[in-house]
């Protein structure tokens, strides 16, 4: 039912790690991406050194200068600008970056950061319960999760608003205890509108808690203020950590969330929400295996998904869904399965002007090199 034409580099420079890509096709019919690029250290050193060699395989999400970076396409995929940084976090480093066209068409962008601290410092806070993550000989220093955070661009991304973290996330712990609140949490995975009312997915770890689980923020003025609004999935036997949500309109006041799971084989999880968000139902395992999810809701009202596949083949997949969610239509889609290790996959999609569909993704070859590519689909 689907067939891959062809396979894109959208960026790919030796100097950089690129990942956790996200893209809107904009209503001049440019193709806008926002992706994370951060430092990749590895072309210091010969290509015969054998700790190049081990860094192929390393998986390093996290640097003190990680930035979110645009690029402008044509419909035929060709470049029509530089890679332009956006405006620097000045106290933190950006994260994933995911993209929703508001009615009112506006760019909304979600993402999150990670403070950088210096290791003399991990005790001291450590006492004080922060949380660290990394440690300087993995990741060059300790990292603190520090919020979740939306802009705007009222132009199409010439321009992006100021960082506006969210809302503090009720029964979270604080970044820094009396100091800086929980900031949401990590955010990845798609946001919808409905109405006047737009819903952003978090996940995040609350107190008492062993494992993660998934949050609802809510929005009435098109992403300038935000309000907590309840929990869309949390295991009550603490076993099965959900993150990474992603959320679908299925048409009046039902929402589905598509969930992460990082146990149970790497299964998608989902759950639906009858009432808009207020409340949400029993989690629910699917048949996919692969993480994470973007919907994407096609023209003719089938329901396209697309995830990474960090198992042997490596690659990144797809299935079809019936309108309603209900059921998976035909086989598995395997847009490719060439990854040179595990270190791939976030994709996003995008329904083109003529119907094909256009896959995003971060990939990694034989050179190692972290770079965003594309996959062009048609419907068959």
């Amino acid at each position: 039912m689907i067939n891959t034409l062809k396979h894109f580099i959208l960026y790919k420079e030796t100097h950089y790690f690129a990942s956790f890509p996200s893209i809107v096709l904009l209503k001049d019919h440019r193709l806008l991406l926002l992706f994370r690029r951060a430092r990749d250290s590895r072309w210091l050193l010969d290509e015969s050194d054998s700790e190049a060699q081990k860094i192929k395989y390393q998986v390093d999400h996290v640097d003190s200068r990680s930035q979110l970076t645009q690029l402008y396409f044509d419909l035929s995929l060709q470049p029509i600008s530089i890679p332009k940084p956006l405006s620097i976090n000045p106290e933190a480093a950006d994260q994933d970056a995911s993209l929703l066209m508001l009615s009112n068409g506006d760019l909304l962008l979600s993402s999150f950061s990670w403070y950088p601290i210096h290791s003399r410092l991990s005790k001291p806070l450590q006492k004080k319960g922060v949380g660290l993550y990394g440690h300087p000989d993995i990741t060059g220093c300790y990292y603190i999760f520090w919020g979740g955070f939306t802009r705007i661009s009222h132009d199409a991304g010439a321009h992006w608003s100021a960082h506006n973290y969210l809302p503090a996330l009720p029964d979270a712990p604080d970044i820094i205890p009396q100091k800086r609140p929980s900031h949401g949490g990590p955010i990845r995975g798609q946001a919808i509108e409905i109405g006047r009312t737009i819903f952003l997915p978090v996940y995040q770890q609350l107190i008492g808690d062993q494992v993660s689980s998934c949050h609802l923020y809510t929005s009435i003025d098109q992403g300038t203020s935000w309000q907590y609004q309840s929990i869309i999935a949390r295991d009550k036997q603490q076993k099965l950590p959900f993150n990474e949500p992603s959320l679908l309109s299925l048409g009046g006041q039902t929402i589905m969330a598509f969930l992460r799971n990082t146990q149970g084989d790497d299964r998608l999880m989902t759950v639906l929400s009858h009432d808009q968000g207020q409340t949400w139902g029993a989690v629910q395992e699917s048949a996919i295996t692969g993480h994470p999810t973007h919907p994407l809701r096609l023209s003719d009202g089938r329901i396209f998904l697309c995830y990474g596949y960090r198992h042997q083949p490596f690659g990144i997949r797809a299935q079809l869904m019936d309108a309603s969610a209900e059921q998976l239509i035909g086989d598995e889609i395997i847009i490719r399965d060439d990854g040179f290790c595990a270190d791939i996959g976030y994709p996003w999609a995008v329904e083109m002007p003529n119907g094909q569909l256009l896959v995003v993704y971060y990939f990694t070859n034989e050179e190692g090199i972290r770079h965003i590519a594309g996959s062009l689909l048609n419907l068959i």
